[in-house]
Formats: structure tokens, sequence, C-alpha cells
């Protein structure tokens, strides 16, 4: 059996919730205002990530002006999303994510479905239970 550590060994359900690519910015800051940390992931109607709603994205838009009550989160939505598979293994979605840095990494099923939020607690977590690890070190010192 290998000791490979799996992106589906990590809790990636919290430290997000979701909204729909048709929610307006008013509801996605009250549901950010209840989640305290995180963001939003936004999902389109098949399920499939669109982008991700931060509170610098609400805040943007009101500082811009715009109609929160009007305007969507598919109109200020961050479209930088790196996706991953459940099954891929940490050490190398890590390299992949040093080397890209997205604005958020995301897991999906077979199917390229939503399953899960990376956060930076879940990178600190993935690098501490590969600690011991040579690659996941050298890594980490280049940071």
């Amino acid at each position: 059996m290998s000791d490979d550590v799996q992106v589906s060994d990590l809790v990636l359900t919290d430290e997000h919730d979701t909204v729909g690519m048709d929610d307006t910015l008013a509801d996605a800051a009250g549901k950010l205002v209840a989640l305290r940390r995180g963001i939003l992931i936004v999902l389109g109607d098949d399920n499939k990530v669109k982008g991700v709603i931060s509170p610098a994205q609400i805040l943007m838009a009101v500082a811009g002006g715009i109609d929160v009550n009007s305007d969507t989160c598919g109109m200020h939505m961050d479209g930088d999303v790196m996706e991953v598979g459940l099954d891929d293994d940490i050490d190398a979605m890590i390299e992949k994510m040093n080397a890209r840095q997205p604005h958020a990494v995301v897991a999906v099923d077979l199917n390229g479905e939503f399953s899960g939020y990376f956060s930076p607690n879940d990178y600190r977590e993935a690098l501490a239970r590969l600690e011991a690890k040579p690659a996941i070190r050298k890594l980490a010192k280049r940071e």
C-alpha cells in the first residue's frame, strides 16, 4: 500500500460556501459574513466550478459603485481556479500549485464536479503531513 497522501485525505468541506452564477453580490456578501473566513465557490448549473468570490471581489465592486442587489457573482468572480482530482497525490499537486500560483484550488470528482476547496489551512496541513518527504521539504524551502 502506498504511503502517498491524496487530496481526498484532507478535509476540504470547510472554509467555503457555494453560490450560483446568477446569485447577486448581496447574496454572496451575506454568505461571506456568515462564513467569517474563506471564499465562495461559484458553481454553474452543472455543479462545475466557474470561479470564486472572495471579500476582495465584493469590496472592489462596492467601491466601484455597482448595485450589489442586481450585479451577479458571475459578473465579478475570479476565474483563476486550479482543479485537482480527489485521487491526486498531494506532493505533485503542491508542486503544480506552487508553479502556477492560482487564486484558488478546488477538488473535483471524476465527472469534473465540485468536491471541495483546498484552503490555505489545507495547504499547511498537507505540508505538515508530507514534511518527511524530500520533494516537499525542497518545495517548502523555496517559498
